[in-house]
């Protein structure tokens, strides 16, 4: 086997099982990040109520920026009516950013299938409190987006919730990774099938194939080891993310346990991608001594 053709070999599995599902990560992330950011300037946002109603009618106070707990009331095309105990506030659902909270997941909302959600559903809405029309309402503004969560949980578990569906997750599989694998293995398998009338070239052809099978060896022993390891690694990671954010939000005081949590959460992902290295290579270590066996015994 030349040299030549295992490096166009790594160079396909770097590139296209690695390389681009990584730029998915990165995005994927990079947008969590921005709405942890987002929720943490929210949370220091006033929560209104009717108390806070009253005065800004009776003052007539300029926009403001607000908290709101409630249920829906009713939906529409482009507007939603949220209620609570005291209050029924119209939202503009338009440039609105919408998500879902269930099974620690969250997901954005399309507002056209909003209607799909039954009313008193629990919403919280943060942004800004606008004159529109002669009353006030919830919507975004060229400075600050509105952002409204659904969420099936108690109130009060709510920020736990939302900080935990935007930590970390296998990000691995994300929207570049099915592309970035179906091309990859297609270009192992055109590699293979190129040298395959050449007995020369054998090793070449045998190294291809098994190369596009590399997906799946984290789940074949024995490098599934490795595997169930960097599971019990990423929920350590995932754990101490979501204590250094809480911290950070409710204990802010609590800096240094913050950073201890911090710091564990990344020597636990670390040790996470180590283990899938790791495992990947055992068996590709394991399965290579198979096919050299084979290779020998068919010379």
């Amino acid at each position: 086997m030349r040299i030549i053709d295992l490096l166009a070999i790594a160079g396909i599995l770097v590139f296209w099982y690695g390389v681009a599902p990584l730029a998915g990560i990165c995005i994927r992330r990079w947008h969590r990040k921005v709405f942890r950011q987002r929720f943490r300037d929210i949370l220091r946002k006033p929560l209104l109520d009717y108390e806070t109603w009253r005065l800004l009618e009776r003052e007539g106070s300029q926009n403001a920026q607000y908290r709101f707990f409630g249920k829906i009331e009713a939906t529409s095309e482009k507007m939603l009516w949220v209620k609570n105990d005291s209050l029924l506030i119209p939202v503009e659902l338009r440039n609105a950013q919408g998500f879902f909270i269930n099974d620690n997941s969250l997901r954005r909302i399309v507002w056209h299938k909003l209607p799909y959600f039954s009313e008193n559903t629990n919403i919280f809405l943060a942004g800004e409190l606008v004159q529109r029309e002669g009353r006030r309402i919830f919507a975004s503004t060229p400075k600050k987006t509105l952002v409204a969560v659904l969420y099936d949980t108690e109130e009060e578990d709510l920020v736990l919730r939302i900080i935990s569906a935007s930590r970390n997750k296998n990000d691995y599989w994300n929207a570049f990774t099915p592309y970035s694998i179906l091309i990859g293995a297609f270009s192992l398998i055109v590699t293979a099938v190129s040298f395959l009338r050449h007995p020369a070239f054998r090793f070449t052809v045998i190294t291809a194939f098994i190369a596009v099978f590399i997906p799946l060896f984290p789940f074949f022993p024995p490098g599934i080891l490795f595997t169930a390891l960097n599971r019990f690694l990423r929920k350590q990671s995932e754990t101490a993310s979501i204590r250094a954010d809480m911290l950070a939000i409710r204990e802010p005081q609590k800096r240094r346990e913050a950073r201890y949590y911090s710091l564990k959460a990344v020597i636990c992902e670390a040790g996470a991608i180590i283990c899938v290295i790791v495992g990947i290579g055992a068996n590709v270590f394991f399965v290579g001594a198979i096919a050299l066996v084979f290779i020998r015994g068919w010379d």
